[in-house]
């Protein structure tokens, strides 16, 4: 696995992000936190929250170690596979979204009963819904092909085609502001479209769907059988992941207006060092593993390696989330519709967040080794304590805390998750387990020190500059970082070579 690879995917997901960021902002200037931006937010996660369910879950489980087997054994037999798994999408994401057209306000009363309470709100999320939920179709056959590059060694366009969403939003948002609900449903739409033809393009799709037919069913049958078989079950894992998020969002629309805003735009915040490290990590992580799966050896240096490589980057950001969190709130998002309470709501929520980074990029990490061992059922297991857990906390703590109770509850429910998953690992992978240094004390405590060291030096410039805010937001996240990666070389940590060389993981 090339830190090359991860460094390719982390520069997309940067333009992802920055690009996300800019839509954001525009978001809240000319949208806000109120009725209306709860009801679009309601209408634009929806289908993203179905689409990990299907693409990121199933692709990641199942397909993707599934193909690179079929790919040793046969290319023509992969290309196959892949025609039967992109049609079988094609069929389940297209029903579902029938179905949504058919029962949107079903669908809206369960998943955000807070809407009832207000018609025209209501109204409003019914029309965006039907509008934005078929981009399912078009992201999660984008994931099936993404999926094929991926493991072929191409990251680039896979990666990048979220920059390619967030350009067709930010467009809409600048041409019709204020009045922006609908066009950036139907930007969606377009983008989703836009993004799949591409994919199409780079991969020579055509030519592999062309070639295949229905004889490849009966030859690949026993194939597909575990591959439905296996698809259940990660259905189900994801599916109880995600059930999380609808969770939030059904409690959120209950606490009142701007709820369901404030806790994106703290979750936008928490996402961003979130997908550059673990989410870009499991990208490469998971081919690596798939490929290797025989050698444990091999495998385990590799994961130690990024579990480091995580906390390497998850405590500091942690850390300045913390002590940073309403001055990056007001910076990004503190303007226009957004005003000084939606600020200091958002940022509390985002504190709060702070605290699960790194339970959640470790997470993410040890889902992939499941994953490469095809053991998708203890990713499921873990799941419903997590989902039960959450669900308790959320029913206990809205009322009383609002949406600070709703970020609580899913910072424990992060952390539950991540420990129950190692339970599983070294319950079931034993020989595995034992290769592993999960918390590598000596690494770690050098971590922490220089994420303290950084704090403090966040805090001392907080205290001694007042030039303007954005300005001495700047000056605080430069000068910390350059103390926390001085003070690691300093301290001789070894991952630090990791990121200054392009280095294989033997």
């Amino acid at each position: 696995m090339k830190i090359s690879n991860f460094s390719k995917i982390s520069t997309n997901i940067f333009g992802s992000r920055l690009t996300g960021f800019i839509r954001d902002i525009l978001f809240a200037n000319y949208l806000g936190a109120n009725l209306m931006s709860d009801a679009f937010l309601f209408a634009f996660r929806l289908p993203n929250l179905f689409r990990r369910i299907f693409a990121e879950g199933t692709m990641n489980s199942v397909f993707l170690p599934m193909y690179v087997n079929q790919e040793k054994i046969n290319s023509k037999i992969a290309k196959d596979f892949i025609w039967i798994i992109f049609n079988f999408f094609f069929v389940i994401t297209l029903f579902i979204s029938f179905l949504i057209f058919l029962f949107s306000e079903q669908v809206i009363s369960l998943l955000a009963p807070g809407f009832l309470l207000n018609e025209k709100q209501f109204l409003f999320a019914n029309e965006l819904l039907i509008i934005t939920f078929p981009f399912l179709i078009f992201v999660t056959l984008s994931s099936v092909l993404s999926s094929v590059l991926n493991v072929q060694g191409k990251f680039f366009l896979p990666s990048f085609l979220s920059v390619i969403l967030n350009i067709f939003m930010i467009s809409s948002l600048v041409i019709f502001k204020s009045e922006s609900h609908f066009a950036l449903a139907w930007s969606m739409i377009v983008a989703g479209f836009t993004q799949l033809i591409l994919l199409f393009v780079n991969i020579g799709a055509i030519k592999i769907f062309w070639s295949s037919g229905l004889k490849s069913i009966t030859r690949l049958s026993s194939q597909l059988k575990k591959f439905f078989k296996r698809f259940l079950y990660s259905l189900l894992g994801s599916g109880i992941v995600q059930l999380n998020i609808f969770i939030s969002m059904l409690f959120a629309s209950l606490v009142g207006q701007g709820a369901i805003s404030q806790i994106y735009y703290a979750d936008r915040i928490i996402d961003l060092p979130f997908a550059l490290i673990a989410v870009a990590m499991s990208f490469t992580l998971l081919p690596y593993l798939s490929k290797n799966i025989s050698d444990e050896s091999k495998n385990s240096k590799a994961f130690n390696e990024t579990v480091i490589f995580c906390f390497l980057f998850a405590i500091p950001s942690a850390f300045g989330i913390f002590i940073l969190s309403e001055d990056i709130i007001s910076v990004l998002f503190g303007r226009g519709e957004f005003n000084n309470d939606d600020v200091l709501i958002t940022s509390k929520i985002l504190l709060i967040y702070s605290f699960s980074l790194p339970g959640y990029m470790l997470a993410r990490i040890f889902n992939q080794v499941f994953y490469s061992y095809e053991k998708v059922e203890y990713t499921v297991k873990a799941a419903i304590p997590t989902f039960i857990c959450n669900f308790i906390l959320c029913f206990l703590l809205f009322r009383p805390l609002g949406v600070i109770g709703l970020a609580i509850a899913g910072a424990i429910s992060i952390w539950l998750n991540l420990f129950i998953q190692i339970y599983y690992l070294k319950k079931h992978f034993n020989s595995f387990f034992e290769k592993l240094l999960i918390f590598d004390l000596k690494k770690l405590i050098k971590i922490l020190l220089s994420a303290f060291c950084m704090s403090i030096s966040i805090l001392f410039i907080k205290k001694i500059i007042d030039l303007n805010t954005y300005f001495d937001l700047l000056i605080q996240i430069l000068i910390g970082i350059i103390i926390y990666f001085f003070i690691l070389n300093w301290l001789k940590l070894s991952e630090l070579k990791l990121i200054f060389q392009l280095k294989k993981f033997n």
